[in-house]
C-alpha cells in the first residue's frame, strides 16, 4: 500500500473517477483524506487501519454495474425517480422507502452533504446526500437533499 499522502490521494481520485466511489459509508473517504500518515513517519496500528479501510473501499461494488439510461432496459423504466418527501427523514428509513418503491435500484449510496459526485448517470443507483453536521452515522443522519435516480 502507498505510504505517502500524494499516492493515497491519487488512489482516491482514481476510485472516484472510475465510479467506485459509490459506497455505503462515505466518511471513509474523508477519514482517509485527513488522517493519512505523513512520509517518513513510523508504521503504526493507525496506518494499518487506514490501509484496511482503503482495501475495503476499493472492494465495494465490484460486482455492481452502473446501468446507463437506456429506455429499452426494463430496469430503467421504473415508475418513481425522485423522493422529495424523504428530505429530513433518517437514512435507514429513506433507503428502505427507495428500495420498496423502485426495486430496480440496486445501489442506494450514502454521501455527506459536501461530497463531490461524478456526472455518470446510472438508472439503478440513488445517492442519499446526508446532513453530517453532527457526524455521519448515515443510517441515523437526516436526508439533506431530494434523492433522485442517477
Amino acid at each position: 500500500m502507498p505510504r505517502n499522502a500524494s499516492a493515497m490521494s491519487s488512489i482516491l481520485l482514481i476510485v472516484l473517477l472510475l465510479g467506485l466511489g459509490g459506497h455505503t459509508n462515505a466518511s471513509k473517504f474523508s477519514t482517509l483524506h485527513y488522517d493519512v500518515k505523513q512520509p517518513g513517519a513510523d508504521d503504526s496500528p493507525r496506518e494499518e487501519h487506514l490501509q484496511e479501510k482503503l482495501a475495503t473501499i476499493m472492494s465495494y461494488h465490484l460486482d455492481w454495474a452502473c446501468l446507463p439510461n437506456d429506455p429499452s432496459n426494463p430496469k430503467c423504466r421504473a415508475s418513481k425517480f425522485s423522493w422529495p418527501e424523504l428530505v429530513g427523514r433518517k437514512g435507514r428509513e429513506a433507503k428502505a422507502v427507495i428500495q420498496r418503491e423502485n426495486p430496480s435500484v440496486d445501489a442506494v449510496v450514502y454521501a455527506p452533504q459536501d461530497a463531490i459526485f461524478t456526472d455518470k448517470y446510472c438508472c439503478n443507483r440513488v445517492r442519499l446526500v446526508m446532513n453530517c453536521d453532527a457526524g455521519c452515522d448515515y443510517e441515523n443522519a437526516t436526508v439533506f437533499q431530494v434523492p433522485i435516480v442517477g
